[in-house]
């Protein structure tokens, strides 16, 4: 396996798009895809094994300004992951992972948030391997289900 994490490219989109609808119950359509792209270029990676794209993680930034506090917080946030089912378990996951959160630390993030269906438990495990934890739920986030927020600080560079 020579797999290398890179930016995505507008050629990619068809393997993306692709192993989206292989993952997700609910699969973003191309045009949210693109537009997360143009949003944050630097923040959707894709994993690359020879030539064939085989996962990839979207990500974004978000500002959080708090009451009464004279400063923002840069708090990055994961939109979607997903690996190729026929490369799972082979690290590309974590790999992906590691990725974004060096894109995160370049962007002076202190923390990041995802969430995840509640009853998806190999992700959640996944998200607790790799520091996350549990800090809340967002009621009905998915037509038919509730999603759990997690989280993870982030050491300044």
């Amino acid at each position: 396996m020579s797999l290398v994490i890179r930016s995505f490219r507008a050629e990619d989109m068809k393997s993306v798009n692709e192993i989206e609808r292989a993952s997700f119950r609910d699969p973003w359509p191309r045009s949210f895809l693109s537009y997360a792209h143009g949003k944050a270029p630097n923040l959707f990676l894709v994993a690359d094994d020879g030539g064939a794209v085989v996962g990839y993680v979207v990500g974004e930034m978000r500002d959080i300004m708090l009451s009464g506090v004279p400063h923002r917080f840069r708090v990055g946030h994961i939109l979607n992951i997903a690996v190729d089912g026929g490369h799972r378990r082979r690290g590309i996951g974590s790999r992906l992972m590691e990725a974004i959160e060096g894109r995160f630390t370049e962007e002076s993030a202190t923390k990041i948030t995802l969430e995840v269906r509640e009853s998806n438990s190999e992700a959640r495990s996944f998200y607790k391997r790799h520091g996350f934890v549990e800090i809340g739920r967002v009621r009905a986030y998915y037509p038919d289900e509730d999603a759990v927020v997690m989280s993870k600080g982030l050491r300044a560079v």
